[in-house]
């Protein structure tokens, strides 16, 4: 039974072989890389040359190089123009279980075919370079015993071509193998991060409305409407930046303003902010919506449990090759166990992106300050914004 494996490297096959196309037209992209292969093969032809020649000087020492060329560089040129056909029939008999007696009795008939014009040049060329021991042979004479004094370097040549064709077929295979099991976690590990991403919406928009509600309740106009104005602002930059896991981090300040105009609508004169942003960070990449969940921890854990007022600290820093990113607060720090009683879903969205986009590239952690507070820290390698990643 014939096997016809689709190969993924050009020296081996072409979609016209692995269909079944008439054999020229399957050879004919190997026969383009003919000069190649005689450049190939000049090689050891030289090597035997020079190996002839050093030999024959022992006995004649008028025997030039020239002739000893003569004698072995067609030979070894023959076998660039058989390459093709022995990669095109090792391609399409293959020495597989269950197939390997025909492929192999087709392999030996054709080392047989091949061999008879290979000794025949070499009988040619043998005579017309002086060799005494062919001038008054004819070649039917000699054809059976040169059939059998190449016999072996024209088995270990053609089995050498078919060892290489499998192996460089089965590394194309396991490339190509590799390829798509990239592309695979690739897109699992995009689909998994719009899914984190797209959490963050509906998490942020509840909370907001709830904002609102208790401001409506208080029969607070102005600041209704000053929170539903800044949540359709929000709105609007969310939807301009979906489907871009990546953006500057001064476009994600800008959206974190947004959200703390809210805020300091919502706590009024008892929600604080101080900023710490050395310019350079900001045309570094950061994921998107990164700083909001850590700003709105800050905030329910640092302010919304305690009736005064409240400070959070926005930092950002180059050290290095690495970006730093820090929200403070002066809260009274987390209880043991805030993360399981709470929830936490923006905090545990953030790590699950950062492990998705960075793998172990990155560095987060959230602690109590000594000095009272929480500080949640982010350290990110550091990579400008390119017009092609804002354009995504």
């Amino acid at each position: 039974m014939e096997s016809t494996s689709r190969v993924a490297s050009p020296l081996l096959s072409s979609p016209a072989a692995t269909l079944g196309v008439s054999a020229p037209a399957a050879l004919l992209p190997l026969a383009h890389r003919l000069p190649m292969l005689m450049l190939v093969y000049a090689v050891p032809g030289v090597i035997a040359a020079l190996h002839t020649w050093v030999y024959a000087q022992a006995k004649d020492p008028t025997y030039s190089f020239t002739r000893a060329l003569l004698v072995q560089l067609p030979p070894w040129q023959y076998w660039a123009f058989a390459t093709p056909v022995v990669l095109g029939l090792g391609r399409r008999f293959r020495l597989e279980r269950g197939v390997w007696p025909r492929a192999l009795a087709v392999h030996v008939a054709a080392l047989a075919v091949l061999m008879v014009p290979y000794v025949t040049l070499i009988y040619f060329v043998s005579r017309t370079a002086g060799e005494k021991w062919l001038a008054e042979t004819s070649l039917g004479q000699m054809l059976p015993l040169m059939m059998a004094k190449h016999v072996i370097t024209s088995l270990l040549i053609y089995g050498t071509l078919v060892a290489i064709g499998y192996a460089v077929e089965y590394h194309g295979r396991y490339r190509e193998g590799a390829l798509a099991q990239s592309q695979l976690e690739t897109r699992l590990a995009h689909a998994q991060l719009d899914v984190l991403r797209a959490q963050l919406h509906p998490h942020f928009l509840f909370n907001t409305l709830n904002a609102i509600s208790v401001l409506v309740r208080k029969q607070d106009t102005a600041g209704s409407i000053r929170m539903l104005t800044g949540v359709s602002e929000l709105l609007r930059m969310t939807l301009n930046s979906t489907g871009r896991q990546w953006v500057p981090l001064q476009e994600d300040l800008d959206f974190l303003e947004r959200y703390l105009d809210i805020e300091q609508t919502r706590f009024q004169d008892r929600l604080q902010v101080v900023r710490a942003i050395d310019p350079v960070t900001l045309g570094a990449l950061v994921p998107s919506l990164i700083l909001q969940p850590l700003v709105e921890n800050a905030i329910k854990h640092g302010l919304a449990v305690r009736s005064g007022s409240g400070c959070v600290e926005l930092r950002a820093s180059r050290e290095g090759t690495r970006l730093v990113l820090e929200v403070l607060d002066d809260g009274p720090g987390l209880a043991p166990g805030w993360e399981r009683q709470d929830g936490g879903i923006g905090v545990a969205n953030v790590r699950a992106r950062l492990h998705q986009l960075y793998g172990d590239r990155h560095v987060f952690s959230l602690e109590n300050r000594p000095e009272g507070g929480v500080r949640a820290r982010l350290e990110l390698p550091f990579q400008a914004a390119s017009s092609e990643v804002l354009g995504a």
